[in-house]
């Protein structure tokens, strides 16, 4: 590995929160309806105050998301 490669250790956790955002955006953009941090918060049970830390990862699922079963909308 170089050193300028950067890569970052995740838990299972985080992973297991990853894999949750992913279904439950897929499923909210195959139903036409807004994906919005309260609305994960609400399916996830999760503050959506902790969910904008993962504001990133959750942008990029969408942008994904929106690639892989074209834009509903």
């Amino acid at each position: 590995m170089e050193i300028n490669d950067f890569y970052e250790d995740i838990t299972q956790g985080e992973a297991d929160l990853i894999l949750d955002l992913y279904e439950v955006i897929k499923k909210l953009v195959l139903s036409e309806q807004d994906v919005t941090l309260v609305r994960l918060g609400w399916e996830l049970d999760i503050k959506p105050s902790e969910l904008s830390d993962h504001i990133g990862t959750i942008v990029l699922i969408l942008d994904n998301v929106e690639k892989e079963y074209g834009e509903v909308w």
